[in-house]
């Protein structure tokens, strides 16, 4: 057979590449053996220490929280780091109830334990709504007042300085409320114009006094609208508690809501 001589025979010649040295795979590798040498380090430098050391550490990881002042570390259950489930989580409630109460940050419960023991013999109403995370507590207004005006008495000075001090220990607003009986308002005044007066004489004490940032109160008058105690459950619309001063504590400031 005769051979074609119009064939044309093309020679390719493929140079090897170099990305085995110049590709990005090593350093994932090797970034991944530097991880494990750091733990490893780390795990066996945690383990020169004695027996005490080793017990913190443990009871780090198991209480997240328990390093901060006033946390309790001896919750009865261990929660392990990354094991909090449950949505709409909050600052009071914690993870759904998944977590131990002493594991979840709680600037309020701890407000709350303040003014029971500085306000426990004048304070009353003391409450702490965890869903909506206020605190709420009343002084009666005939502790605070001079009577039938909205002047502050000296005797009152002490109580306002131990509520100053304990304002100043959280952040957040503080809704300052007046109310009064059924009975009129002094000198025919009007009671929301006499309530409102005496919830701002007492911001103003906090702001002059205190040197306290008059943004963080919203003072109102609230008059007999919302009374302590009525006839209806075999109290006299006169009861004292419901001449008070009402205070609530929150995250969010209730003079833009």
């Amino acid at each position: 057979m005769a051979k074609d001589k119009n064939v044309t025979i093309v020679i390719k010649k493929i140079q090897g590449g170099k990305a085995g040295s110049h590709g990005g795979a090593w350093k994932v590798a090797y970034a991944d053996f530097v991880t494990a040498m750091m733990a490893f380090f780390l795990v066996m430098w945690l383990m020169s220490y004695d027996e005490s050391t080793k017990q913190e550490v443990s009871q780090y990881f198991k209480h997240p929280n328990s390093h901060k002042k006033n946390k309790d570390i001896t919750s009865e259950r261990d929660v392990n780091l990354g094991q909090r489930l449950g949505e709409g989580d909050t600052i009071l409630t914690g993870a759904g109830g998944q977590v131990p109460e002493d594991l979840v940050e709680t600037p309020l419960r701890d407000l709350k334990q303040e003014v029971e023991q500085k306000l426990g013999d004048v304070m009353f109403g003391l409450e702490l709504n965890a869903d909506v995370e206020v605190l709420k507590f009343s002084i009666q207004g005939d502790d605070l007042f001079v009577d039938g005006s909205s002047e502050i008495k000296k005797d009152a000075y002490p109580y306002l300085d131990r509520m100053a001090t304990i304002f100043g220990k959280v952040q957040g607003s503080v809704l300052i409320e007046g109310h009064l009986d059924k009975n009129p308002a002094p000198n025919g005044q009007d009671p929301y114009l006499f309530s409102t007066e005496r919830a701002i004489a007492v911001m103003d004490y906090f702001v002059k006094k205190h040197k306290m940032d008059e943004d963080r109160f919203c003072p109102r008058g609230i008059a007999s609208r919302r009374a302590w105690s009525n006839p209806v459950r075999g109290v006299a619309s006169n009861d004292p508690r419901n001449r008070r001063v009402e205070f609530t504590v929150s995250p969010k400031n209730p003079c833009i809501q």
